[in-house]
């Protein structure tokens, strides 16, 4: 308990007392002055009512403190949450994801799902804080960081796919890992406890779980095709417009419709493998 809490309480206590003790004192000397009273008299005279006992007046003005300091601990809280304005940034989103890891768990036993997730968060965590992520969420199957650049968001997801080739972690019998990233780029709300929220969240996670029937002919496009159900990154159209000074090739994949969002989408893929 803080200094201040203590001193409220304190206070609080010093100011009830002295108002219980002589509820007491009244109540006593009520008491007694009946009971004196009562032996010139025929009849034995009635105890006072429960209101002015002792006990009670001490048991109210006790609740009367707990129920101040509850209030005063209530009224602070809310008013920090006035005070603490939230913010607005543009970062990267990058949403990492196991692909099928329901089947994982099914087919190869809790066990070996646990150990592919463990290995996956550890990748994960270990490609991010080089590159210099600026938050990181759980999500139960995979990732959902934030970067202050696409291009160091790009490159996190490149770094985690290429390791997982040319490093395989050791899951026998199981299969290797396979995964899905996807990118997206747009204006970020940071709370009071600097958790992020908005759109380009939501879109980071549409793109990740996309699959080829989700895409559909414009016509004057090309029509989709190659495309990758795993071990990919997708970005989103601002983040692939982001990536232009950078040298990290991308490729249009197509449009789509993207559940929450109005309209088509146009989805473009980041060419890790070529890229150096």
């Amino acid at each position: 308990m803080s200094v201040r809490r203590i001193v409220f309480v304190t206070a609080v206590v010093l100011t009830l007392l002295p108002s219980a003790l002589l509820a007491g004192l009244v109540s006593d000397e009520y008491l007694r002055a009946m009971q004196e009273a009562g032996g010139a008299m025929e009849h034995p005279v009635a105890p006072p009512p429960f209101y002015q006992e002792h006990t009670f007046m001490v048991l109210a003005g006790f609740a009367v403190a707990v129920v101040g300091f509850l209030g005063l601990r209530l009224v602070r809280r809310r008013r920090s949450w006035k005070v603490a304005a939230a913010a607005l940034v543009h970062e990267a989103v990058l949403v990492v994801d196991l692909v099928n890891s329901t089947y994982l768990a099914t087919h190869y036993g809790n066990s070996f799902a646990m150990r592919a997730k463990s290995v996956l968060k550890d990748r994960m965590l270990e490609a991010a804080e080089v590159r210099g992520m600026t938050f990181a969420e759980d999500t139960g199957d995979g990732y959902f960081m934030t970067f202050p650049s696409v291009a160091v968001a790009v490159r996190t997801a490149m770094d985690l796919l290429k390791g997982l080739r040319e490093q395989p972690p050791d899951l026998s019998p199981g299969p290797s890992l396979a995964l899905r990233a996807a990118v997206s780029y747009g204006e970020i709300l940071l709370d009071a406890r600097d958790a992020r929220h908005g759109a380009a969240i939501n879109k980071a996670f549409r793109l990740e779980g996309l699959t080829e029937k989700n895409f559909t002919h414009v016509e004057g496009e090309t029509k989709p095709h190659n495309i990758p159900d795993s071990d990919r990154i997708f970005l989103d159209e601002e983040a692939a417009q982001e990536l232009t000074a950078s040298e990290i090739p991308v490729r249009s994949v197509g449009f789509c419709r993207l559940k929450g969002f109005s309209g088509l989408h146009r989805v473009f893929e980041v060419q890790w493998e070529s890229c150096p």
